[in-house]
């Protein structure tokens, strides 16, 4: 397994679609937390004195781009099937489960490098951003439930985007479902379910790591409540994404 892991987490960190990813989110966030959260704040964003600024910025980035950060997981499975290497894959190992959980297992482990990243590269942008403008930020209430909200947001959009890619096996396939879903599927269903849209994948996913200094009114799901459907939704596609992946083939 650990062999198996190795390789996997090597398959990542090999491809140039990675450090793609890294640059598009370091150039997104220094737009968004540099300018506009720290040399902008209290004209295009809340002010520097605000004491859910910090707490606000780390759940809005993740949010905002942790389906780039799934994009990594897509590429890595989907490259296999589209060069066919997947292939070799398979052969050296002796067990397809210990090969799709070593790839579960990469994928879990970058989306926590890429939260981590996003959310601190984040902050550092803000501050630096609001020390260039000359302001200080203020006293800041941070509730530290807002750590795992955060990385549970990541590690989600990393498994959806994984057992998508599972699902459709075809690259571009699988980039178009993964951002589909969310935008046209989602919403088209939620005309339908009012209330009960907040149960849909995605719109969970969203809620997990809401706005600080919401009420419990302000809010459809809990943030407790919103995760536990969340790692339902996981479970369940990825036992059906598993019986797959041992029955259909290789290519």
């Amino acid at each position: 397994m650990l062999g198996s892991l190795k390789s996997e987490l090597r398959k990542i960190w090999t491809i140039r679609s990675t450090y793609v990813v890294l640059a598009f989110a370091v150039i997104i966030i220094s737009l968004f937390a540099f300018y506009s959260e720290g040399m902008r704040a209290g004209y295009d964003s809340v002010p520097a004195d605000n004491a859910f600024k910090l707490a606000n910025l780390l759940s809005a980035a993740i949010t905002n781009l942790g389906m780039f950060g799934a994009l990594v997981g897509i590429l890595s499975f989907t490259h296999e099937y589209r060069y066919n290497t997947i292939m070799y894959t398979l052969t050296t190992s002796k067990s397809r489960t210990r090969s799709l959980l070593a790839k579960v297992a990469a994928v879990s482990i970058f989306s926590v490098f890429f939260t981590a990243f996003v959310t601190l590269l984040a902050f550092a942008a803000m501050y630096i951003g609001l020390a260039v403008k000359g302001l200080t930020l203020g006293p800041q209430t941070f509730d530290l439930n807002l750590l795992w909200q955060v990385l549970l947001v990541g590690w989600g959009y990393s498994m959806f985007g994984l057992v998508i890619a599972a699902f459709i096996r075809h690259q571009a396939g699988a980039i178009a479902a993964f951002f589909l879903v969310p935008a046209l599927v989602e919403q088209l269903a939620g005309l339908l379910l009012k209330d009960n849209r907040a149960y849909l994948p995605f719109m969970a996913l969203s809620q997990t790591a809401p706005p600080q200094g919401m009420t419990s009114s302000d809010l459809i799901l809990s943030p407790g409540k919103a995760a536990l459907v969340v790692l339902a939704y996981v479970a369940a596609s990825w036992l059906i994404a598993w019986y797959l992946f041992l029955r259909r083939d290789a290519n």
